[in-house]
């Protein structure tokens, strides 16, 4: 509930941070998705690399965007954003297990890697940023 004697600084709009979170999210998925289009063979690295690429910076962006934020909820987005960190952490590190145990290497198993890290980093971002971004602030005047 919106608490009518501080004025409302949340966010209810189109924010470019969930489109930044999510193009980078979908990225990500582009990248380890052509690599898995190609199992059992070697797969062209060019394609992945460059959705990397890309998702490093819509991640870069929208990580930006969220320290440029005046009267940003940090107190409630680091609440959201811890738990799930470490559930991102913890499927991420299973992954990269799988990854490892199944014989992965190189090229590959580097592009992989970072597509879990963009991935661990970017989904605590958008689920904090969703809750955040409709908490009431006090203004700083």
């Amino acid at each position: 509930m919106v608490n009518t004697h501080e004025p409302y600084a949340g966010d209810t709009t189109h924010s470019p941070i969930r489109l930044f979170a999510i193009g980078s999210i979908i990225c990500a998925m582009l990248s380890a998705g052509i690599m898995a289009a190609y199992v059992p063979h070697p797969s062209p690295l060019g394609w992945s690399a460059g959705f990397l690429v890309a998702s490093a910076l819509l991640v870069l962006a929208a990580v930006v965007g969220m320290v440029l934020r005046r009267n940003f909820a940090w107190r409630r987005f680091s609440v959201v954003a811890k738990f799930v960190v470490l559930m991102t952490a913890v499927i991420s590190a299973m992954l990269e297990y799988v990854f490892v145990f199944d014989g992965m290497r190189g090229a590959a198993l580097v592009i992989m890697t970072i597509v879990l890290a963009i991935t661990a980093i970017d989904i605590p971002i958008l689920w904090g940023f969703a809750v955040a971004r409709h908490e009431s602030v006090p203004s700083r005047s």
